[in-house]
């Protein structure tokens, strides 16, 4: 409770954008049927299509691969600092695994213009992510991007969010939208991201830094939260936000974090 009074003190209060109880749902099943068949450009030696998997695995790093349509199955990036640029693409895996899936770090970027859709749903894996990376992720591009899981959105190492597009990140009651170990978003970025309708909009096992960007965080349990429960407890942990754009509506909890570890520079609105 101490949190919450903390937190609202901060708050601004801003015109209502929506109405009593109403809530974003992303409607990934009524539109996948706008996209065509899968394309993937370059089509070089790195990369491999075989039934419904994808494997991206260019000996170089910092190759970009641009993939536009519809693919249901899993497309799995092996080499560093791979950049898969979506364009106008619908990416689902209805077997509950991830449908992007990176063994090295990756990043995702959406073409300007483009509304794209990653999506994981059936049984779940355990905390099984739409976007599930071994190492660390990044999200860019000045497109939509939705990203939808079956139990996290998105998961990885270290998430950084990038560009000028618009990001939506929902996970299930029991995940989070990012699960991360570390959330780093840097000066001057102008995006928009949604955290919808999980347990956690972001949680991260270390720190979230916020420099920039617009964060709406709506109906989850906990907007922001780092966990310290599985970690040494001489580990650093706190949440930081020096910059950007924070609004909140209808979250059970502000934050989640170390006593004292908070750090708000910025207004929170309250919608």
């Amino acid at each position: 409770m101490r949190k919450n009074v903390v937190f609202l003190a901060m708050c601004l209060v801003a015109g209502i954008c929506f109405s009593q109880n109403q809530r974003i749902k992303i409607d990934f099943a009524g539109v996948k049927g706008q996209y065509g068949a899968v394309s993937v450009s370059p089509m070089d030696g790195g990369v491999t299509m075989s039934g419904n998997r994808i494997v991206l695995a260019p000996k170089k790093e910092e190759v970009t691969y641009t993939i536009s349509g519809y693919f249901d199955g899993q497309i799995v990036n092996k080499t560093k600092n791979t950049v898969i640029k979506l364009k106008g693409a619908y990416l689902e895996n209805t077997s509950g695994e991830a449908a992007l899936y990176g063994e090295a770090k990756t990043e995702v970027s959406t073409s300007k213009g483009t509304v794209n859709y990653i999506v994981s749903q059936g049984d779940s894996h355990p905390k099984a992510a739409a976007v599930q990376c071994k190492k660390n992720i990044v999200f860019g591009g000045s497109g939509t991007l939705y990203v939808v899981g079956p139990y996290h959105g998105a998961k990885g190492d270290d998430v950084k969010i990038k560009g000028s597009g618009v990001f939506y990140f929902q996970g299930t009651e029991k995940g989070s939208g990012i699960n991360c170990r570390s959330l780093v978003v840097e000066k001057d970025k102008n995006f928009t991201a949604y955290f919808l309708n999980s347990k956690n909009g972001v949680k991260a096992d270390n720190t979230i830094s916020i420099a920039s960007g617009t964060f709406c965080f709506y109906d989850n349990g906990t907007a922001l939260k780092t966990d310290t429960s599985q970690d040494d407890p001489k580990e650093k942990h706190g949440i930081l936000v020096v910059g950007g754009t924070i609004r909140t509506h209808g979250n059970k909890n502000l934050y989640a974090t170390e006593k004292d570890s908070f750090k708000a520079r910025v207004k929170i609105v309250e919608e």
